[in-house]
């Protein structure tokens, strides 16, 4: 295919809009300036539906992004074209892509390290469609067919593509927030019996919280100020608390009996605006979020982050306060980083198309026309309470 596509496109500092991109060919750019080379592992993806997520608002906002570059890393579609490398993917395959981009080759990706692959990004390890150079360069996923390499290693391909068409706002959560839900539920050692507390009623904070309830949590509590994603908690069968109507332990041993719970997780990290406040006023931002999650959790118990915390360059790292005197005190285990999406999506689709999961109602999942992209993304960045699915 050559020529133009529709595409979700960086319009300027915090601003998403529809315009135009090129349509994708089955070349790969190794690094920024140098010329492209055939890929002969990749495959080409005509959308089906492709999500807005929260790390999309730190690429709008990221000084560093690429006015014109397509958005997005959360896709479902059907492959139309292969490159003469794949064996295992077939034009017609209904596939979900996990948002990690990974060779499948290196020692990390060996190891079930895929959000840390060594090959796919010249800049460092970790790779992801849609986030600019330091991410990889990978064009974005919003748009009406996306180039996807290492196709073999990466796509995963519903067995029942009809099944997969039916629950498509339930499977196309499969490549980047159901994942992240379910690896922090396993970092925070989630199993029969937990009591759980997750920061953030958000997508996230609700994928993690269905997550928790497949894994056999026995109480699962979000907390946020917002009070429409609490309400829509609250209906989908979790415990909530109102982060502005008292002191968090007070509010946890209301519902567990006791201050204190089994594992924390924080889906919330450190936003843009607390970091740009922290830079005008000279002061380091604090870790709010991750903080009350240590502050509830037992002693022995576990933390998981798949909140995002900005790297920053070597020597140029934003500030961040963190309490590691409660996590050292408390002998609290703690995990964090990228999640390995490809890990989890075998046992993920399973829950949910042969399991029962309702990921899209946990999420509100919701519907929305490519062309009312930059409506979608408004209302996300105001913080309503929905998973918005882009369909072409």
């Amino acid at each position: 295919m050559t020529g133009t596509q529709r595409a979700v496109v960086l319009a300027g500092p915090g601003r998403a809009e529809l315009g135009t991109a090129p349509a994708p060919a089955l070349d790969v750019r190794p690094a920024p300036g140098v010329l492209p080379r055939r890929c002969g592992h990749g495959v080409i993806v005509e959308t089906l539906a492709t999500c807005v997520c929260g790390s999309d608002q730190h690429t709008l906002h990221d000084p560093n992004a690429t006015p014109g570059m397509v958005l997005g890393h959360e896709l479902t579609g059907v492959v139309v074209e292969t490159g003469r490398d794949v064996e295992r993917v077939k034009v017609g395959d209904v596939v979900a892509v996990p948002f990690n981009v990974a060779c499948g080759r290196c020692a990390n990706c060996r190891a079930g390290l895929t959000g840390h692959c060594l090959t796919a990004n010249p800049a460092r390890p970790g790779a992801t469609y849609g986030m600019g150079d330091g991410f990889g360069g990978w064009a974005g996923l919003q748009a009406e067919r996306s180039l996807v390499p290492y196709a073999d290693f990466n796509l995963y391909v519903f067995a029942d593509p009809d099944a997969a068409r039916e629950r498509l706002l339930d499977v196309a959560l499969l490549g980047d927030v159901l994942p992240t839900g379910y690896h922090a539920a396993l970092g925070a050692r989630v199993g029969a019996g937990s009591t759980v507390y997750i920061a953030g009623a958000g997508p996230v904070g609700l994928a993690c919280a269905a997550a928790c309830r497949l894994l056999g949590a026995a109480l699962v509590v979000l907390g946020d100020f917002n009070a429409e994603r609490l309400a829509h908690a609250a209906r989908a069968g979790f415990a909530t608390v109102d982060l502005s109507a008292g002191d968090l332990p007070d509010m946890i041993a209301e519902l567990a009996g006791t201050p204190l719970v089994d594992a924390g997780i924080d889906c919330v990290g450190v936003s843009d605006a607390a970091l740009a406040a922290g830079r005008e006023s000279g002061r380091t931002p604090v870790a709010a979020a991750l903080d009350a999650v240590i502050g509830v959790v037992r002693h022995g118990g576990a933390v998981a982050v798949p909140g995002v915390y900005p790297a920053g360059a070597p020597g140029a790292r934003p500030p961040v306060g963190v309490w590691l005197g409660g996590l050292w005190s408390r002998a609290i285990t703690l995990t964090a980083g990228a999640t390995p999406a490809r890990r989890h999506m075998d046992v993920l689709a399973t829950a949910v198309l042969r399991g029962g999961l309702d990921a899209a109602s946990v999420v509100a999942a919701t519907a929305v026309p490519l062309d009312e992209a930059a409506d979608a993304y408004a209302r996300f960045g105001a913080g309503e309470g929905r998973k918005f699915v882009l369909t072409p």
